[in-house]
């Protein structure tokens, strides 16, 4: 049997379920290690990318490891076998295996883990916990001159502007005139000092992420003939339907305290002796608030959504003492095992792309194939 799928395809998909601009500023989600491979015929698929995982890709042969949590975070100034870093990266690199992650887009996105969390506890008819807007985005509008407008595009374009969600080379561009007077001090593009002047411009708008921003203004001073650039940069931003940390659903039938405890570690294949729990419900309920992970983020929308017991990973001593006062109810389930529904969630959503003719899916438990 032939096993093979476009990297390209792969990768497209992943961005499809979790949008690149959703991530947080401080994350680094997206194709982390790239032996620059055109196909791909098996991944596995793990929640943390460690050297156990690194050691099973290497043993089972697979060409890719697709995990939540990602292994760079920041840039690298230099690269070190001694380091445990280093020496993950090495292992792939010597294995000719990717890594790809994708981390706060998935946490946020309709399909993400907050859906495949609340599905697996039983939760249908979910809404987003935490209503939000994608992450800031920045307008940038700049005037050029129409014979130097190309040049400028396809800067700004390689420095990562216009690119939003599943679309990429996205602008707006309009007909203007700019008038000017180059001061004694000045070095005129064009023009003579001290005399007013006027040129046919084009005004260019684009989309900027926050993480491109940097990049966007140093490839456009760089690119743009004038010695002051005409240009602006706004913060902005949009609201995206289902998008959003947590999900709110409905069990089909109430449940109590000691019923949802027990509920939850069924579900999440649980002792219930792992689990905590902080208040109790004074009545059953239905309407349940989820959120994977650290769920501190989540406490003041729980409350103000009329919902009284929150399911979550982990709550640090604070933020379970405001819960309890506020009078929520809390499961904690351990931040892994709020997260391990990472690898079943995604291996159902990457198969209803792709068919087992097409791409062979491992999970990080030995000799589990599906």
């Amino acid at each position: 049997m032939i096993f093979l799928v476009r990297y390209r395809a792969l990768l497209e998909f992943l961005e499809e379920i979790a949008p690149p601009h959703l991530e947080s500023d401080w994350d680094n989600s997206g194709s982390q290690v790239n032996p620059n491979q055109e196909n791909i015929s098996k991944i596995l698929i793990g929640l943390d990318p460690t050297l156990e995982l690194m050691d099973q890709g290497a043993s089972r042969e697979v060409d890719l490891l697709l995990t939540h949590h990602p292994l760079i975070f920041s840039r690298l100034e230099n690269l070190n076998r001694e380091t445990v870093t280093g020496e993950k990266i090495f292992t792939l690199i010597q294995n000719e295996i990717g890594l790809i992650s994708i981390h706060t887009p998935f946490d946020r996105s309709e399909r993400g883990l907050s859906r495949g969390l609340a599905e697996t506890l039983g939760l249908y008819s979910t809404r987003p916990l935490t209503k939000m807007k994608t992450n800031k985005l920045f307008k940038l509008e700049v005037f050029v001159p129409r014979a130097e407008e190309d040049s400028v595009v396809e800067a700004l374009k390689s420095a990562g502007a216009g690119k939003v969600g599943n679309y990429e080379d996205s602008y707006y561009r309009w007909e203007a005139e700019g008038s000017f007077k180059p001061l004694e001090s000045a070095t005129p593009h064009q023009g003579r000092k001290n005399k007013p002047g006027s040129t046919k411009e084009i005004r260019l708008d684009f989309l900027v992420g926050p993480k491109a921003k940097d990049r966007v203004i140093s490839a456009l001073k760089r690119s743009h003939p004038y010695e002051e650039p005409g240009f602006s940069l706004v913060e902005t931003e949009r609201s995206e339907p289902g998008v959003g940390l947590g999900r709110i659903g409905k069990w089909d039938s109430a449940r109590g305290t000691k019923e949802a405890k027990s509920f939850v570690a069924e579900s999440l294949q649980l002792d219930e002796k792992e689990i905590t729990v902080s208040g109790t419900l004074s009545s059953p309920v239905t309407w349940v608030a989820t959120s994977p992970g650290s769920g501190g983020t989540v406490v003041n929308s729980t409350r103000s959504s009329g919902v009284n017991l929150l399911i979550t990973g982990e709550l640090d001593y604070h933020e379970r003492m405001e819960a309890r006062e506020m009078g929520l109810t809390v499961i904690e389930v351990g931040h892994y095992h709020s997260e391990k529904v990472f690898t079943p969630w995604t291996r159902d959503l990457l198969r209803d792309r792709f068919t087992r003719d097409e791409l062979q899916i491992e999970f990080q438990e030995e000799g589990i194939e599906i």
